[in-house]
């Protein structure tokens, strides 16, 4: 452990570990970008080619090859979830519930694989809410999704830890997250929401928490480290009500 922490805290260890994690990125992107990259070089080999050559772009061919770059960019939102889903399944097996140092090997793989979660956050996953490829995402990853789970938000941290029922609904922008770093030590807690439950947008769920059966978590609620929510409960934010209600409830007049 203390050599751990001494790798961890030398800058001189940093720069070069720093450049083989952004390496070990950069062979992700680029697996996720050969088959659309394959289909654009083709249809430029294809349709544009010999207008370039003749100094004569011909309409058609170019709608044809800007078609073809359509599809390789959704291509790409394809093989890029499959490939980065993949790799953080494979980075988290074996990290289970429980408390860890900054300098340990499991932080280290949290933070690799939270690096690769952090670019279908920024590339892919904003493109595809409430989608079949979304959940397929969280479901490669070790998500337990149930049945007609609608996911506006991506959200879920740590999601092989998280559990969620049949006929849940989870809004835009809602942060569910199995970790917190807390006193020094990264947490690592599963969540668990119970199926017909709605979550609105502009939640934060935190780690350990229970939310039972047919909930309704109302827009912008914070929900506390290791709250059980019981079935069939309405929680509502302030940012529900009037302004009129909000400052009666700051007074205590209501």
């Amino acid at each position: 452990m203390n050599v751990l922490k001494r790798i961890s805290d030398s800058f001189l260890v940093q720069i070069p570990l720093t450049l083989i994690t952004y390496s070990f990125y950069a062979f992700i992107l680029g697996l996720s970008f050969t088959p659309p990259l394959y289909l654009l070089v083709v249809s430029v080999k294809r349709y544009l080619l010999e207008d370039i050559k003749a100094g004569n772009l011909i309409l058609p061919h170019l709608i044809a090859a800007a078609f073809s770059a359509g599809i390789a960019v959704f291509l790409f939102f394809i093989t890029g979830l499959l490939v980065m889903g993949i790799f953080i399944r494979v980075l988290s097996i074996g990290v289970k519930e429980g408390k860890y140092p900054p300098a340990s090997f499991t932080v280290f793989r949290w933070l690799i694989y939270s690096g690769v979660y952090t670019l279908a956050i920024r590339m892919i996953l904003p493109v595809i809410p409430v989608t079949f490829f979304s959940n397929l995402f969280f479901k490669i990853i070790g998500c337990k999704i149930g049945r007609n789970v609608r996911l506006n938000t991506p959200m879920l941290n740590d999601s092989y830890l998280l559990e969620i029922g049949d006929n849940v609904i989870i809004g835009a922008a809602t942060d569910i997250s199995c970790h917190i770093f807390e006193n020094g030590y990264l947490k690592l807690k599963p969540v668990k929401i119970g199926s017909g439950t709605l979550i609105g947008a502009h939640c934060y769920i935190s780690p350990g928490v229970t939310i039972g059966s047919n909930c309704l978590i109302g827009l912008n609620s914070y929900i506390r480290q290791d709250k059980v929510i019981p079935d069939n409960t309405i929680i509502t934010s302030i940012a529900g009500i009037s302004m009129h209600k909000a400052y009666r409830i700051e007074k205590g007049k209501y």
